[in-house]
């Protein structure tokens, strides 16, 4: 039978000093800190008929009115959606509770980003988490880079090895069955954090619950905007001798900003409270100019990389840029927050 847990620790700190450390990237984040806490788990367990596939109403998909939901989170749900190119979506629903609030992949001075565990059939593979735009704001004296109401955290899921153009290419039939489960731990924090751990899961394939045609690479999923890649959005970036350059259209926009990624090693000249890199516009043209003084850990990790975000709207766009590092070589491709596709211009036409 499937089973459906949800189990959360209390961590009993104050949230200005929850989880201290010295980001990589000029910033202070959230970290575990060695101390006796207490724990709490609250543990809920809903039996599911093996034999019936998993539907709107089922407790693999979503929170069922008989579970009480972690301290912090109002909701939460696993569904799935297919992509523009047919290929599966995961799609992480998680509605913090008023007062409290959820993390971007860069959290900012306090907390830390979910993660989810997916188990999957053979021959398929998830992709890196693709967040949406996130929220930007000072909270209780720190940098703040999350969401306060309702985020989606997508993860996308194709074929094991198969080209990125084609994400269904395989010997094996793509009806194939199954079953998945998810284990994501995820962060919310208000005067204090808890770490809320949910679970899920079904059959496979899975029933398309959340949506199709998604695009993810520019596009939009519950109301707010999801990174295109630099390539796609026509931008053009350098880095010389540690200042890089950004420059592109406004697409219409009076505002243009730059917030850091989480990259090891990467630290940027911001100054002292700063939320966010400022660029300048002219016409419908802009310009963003930053000094890193440290670059990503490389050649793993690029040199810098971070979020393009236009306007100030959560739907306004946003685009995704990484600049490789120096170190990764000639033909270094690497991903655009669970995009899939290169920062590399386009081919041409």
């Amino acid at each position: 039978s499937g089973v459906v847990i949800r189990e959360v620790s209390a961590l009993s700190l104050n949230f200005a000093r929850c989880f201290p450390r010295t980001c990589q990237y000029g910033h202070t984040v959230g970290m575990l800190m060695s101390l006796a806490l207490p724990v709490v788990l609250l543990i809920s367990c809903v039996l599911m008929d093996p034999q019936s596939a998993p539907n709107a109403d089922s407790p693999s998909n979503s929170q069922t009115p008989d579970q009480s939901p972690p301290e912090g989170i109002e909701r939460s749900s696993f569904r799935w959606a297919q992509a523009s190119d047919q290929s599966w979506i995961m799609v992480a629903t998680i509605s913090p509770t008023p007062g409290w609030h959820l993390y971007w992949e860069n959290p900012g001075d306090n907390g830390n980003p979910p993660t989810f565990e997916l188990t999957l059939p053979a021959g398929w593979q998830a992709g890196p988490t693709v967040y949406p735009r996130p929220e930007v704001s000072s909270m209780d004296g720190g940098v703040f880079y999350g969401y306060s109401r309702t985020a989606d955290y997508l993860v996308p899921v194709r074929r094991a090895g198969a080209l990125r153009e084609d994400p269904w290419k395989s010997d094996s039939d793509s009806t194939q069955q199954g079953v998945w489960s998810v284990r994501a731990k995820v962060m919310v924090c208000k005067e204090r954090c808890v770490v809320a751990k949910l679970s899920g899961g079904g059959n496979w394939p899975p029933v398309v619950e959340a949506g199709s045609g998604v695009q993810l690479n520019g596009g939009s999923f519950g109301g707010r905007s999801l990174p295109a890649t630099a390539a796609s959005a026509r931008l053009f970036a350098s880095l010389e001798n540690g200042k890089v350059s950004i420059r592109g259209s406004t697409q219409g926009n009076g505002s243009v900003r730059f917030i850091p990624a989480g990259v090891a090693g990467m630290q940027l000249a911001m100054s002292e409270g700063a939320l966010a890199i400022e660029g300048t516009v002219s016409g419908d043209q802009f310009n963003l100019e930053f000094m890193v003084t440290s670059m990503g850990e490389g050649p793993g990790q690029p040199a810098v990389a971070g979020l393009i975000l236009f306007g100030n709207s959560a739907s306004d766009p946003c685009v995704w840029l990484t600049i490789p590092h120096p170190l990764a070589g000639p033909g270094t491709s690497l991903g655009a927050n669970g995009v899939g596709a290169s920062d590399q211009a386009p081919p041409s036409k």
